[in-house]
């Protein structure tokens, strides 16, 4: 009960931070750094249990097509992660396209697809312009992460993870005592989350923070979680990083990592004001200049 309480007034606090930022930051100036990452911006990849998937990409003008191709513990042969709109010699195990835009993006979805804790994927995510041209951006390998998975059916309301009271065993006015303030907390959560997209109705917002470390040797996609979840609970052990790491992945500056929600994010970087300086950063706040925006810049031309 405690936690939740301080689940709620940490979700409070960040509501009114992104209030004042909203009325007192409109522009700040940023200190930006040059990256280089595989990984291309705006894919937004959701995985159910026991099956399903859903794939999203926010509309640009001038894009006419949009579709995906997934690859389930396959070898990723461009291991440097370039894009390139060349043909791949594997064959995909979800292949997905759209011309349709629902609510401003091009959703694609399989209520079948299965993609399980422990797999590895990558894939190629496929533009296409109103003039014919098409553009192929290639991701690098990432492992799936338990906490990446959504405990729900594709076509009803997910739920980012476990429902964590339901290990507890709780008396009938103690259960219903938590589940009050879990609907608040939720609330909050969707508040914050509304506010947040109010302040940036035109930016692209990810998911993903940068932690400036590096590892002794170059890891694989499970190991490097591993590693990844070990130094965060270090540097920030109130976080339950079981639940809250989803992917992680290398990039020049350091190692980035992602988690469920833009809520979490924001948690994350206010705790991590207590860290060294800019030990944690926010992906968002580099420049765009970089390969990870790599098919706006291809559109822009």
């Amino acid at each position: 009960m405690s936690n939740r309480k301080q689940q709620l007034l940490t979700l409070t606090a960040l509501v009114l931070l992104i209030v004042a930022s909203c009325l007192f930051d409109g522009a700040s100036a940023r200190k930006h750094r040059s990256r280089k990452s595989s990984r291309p911006k705006g894919v937004n990849i959701e995985i159910y249990h026991p099956k399903g998937v859903l794939i999203w990409y926010p509309y640009r003008s001038g894009i006419e097509m949009f579709g995906i191709e997934i690859f389930i513990n396959q070898a990723n042969q461009n291991r440097d992660g370039s894009s390139s709109s060349e043909e791949v010699s594997a064959t995909c195990d979800i292949c997905l396209n759209t011309t349709e835009v629902s609510y401003g993006k091009f959703i694609l979805r399989s209520d079948d697809a299965i993609i399980r804790s422990r797999d590895h994927v990558y894939y190629n995510a496929i533009v296409k312009k109103s003039s014919g041209e098409a553009y192929v951006a290639r991701s690098n390998e990432f492992y799936v992460s338990e906490s990446r998975i959504l405990i729900a059916d594709i076509t009803g309301g997910a739920s980012n993870t476990r429902d964590e009271s339901s290990s507890v065993a709780q008396t009938p006015s103690g259960s219903l005592a938590s589940n009050a303030l879990q609907q608040e907390v939720k609330l909050l959560e969707e508040i914050l989350s509304e506010l947040n997209q109010q302040c940036h109705p035109t930016q692209n917002q990810s998911k993903e923070l940068l932690l400036n470390v590096s590892t002794p040797t170059r890891l694989d996609a499970k190991d490097l979680h591993q590693f990844m979840t070990r130094e965060l609970t270090a540097k920030l052990p109130t976080i339950d990083w079981n639940r809250v790491l989803v992917d992680t992945y290398y990039t020049t500056n350091g190692i980035v990592f992602e988690v469920p929600t833009i809520v979490e994010k924001l948690k994350i970087l206010k705790l991590a004001k207590k860290l060294p300086d800019q030990l944690i950063m926010d992906v968002d706040a580099f420049e765009a200049e970089d390969t990870t925006n790599d098919i706006e810049a291809w559109l822009a031309v």
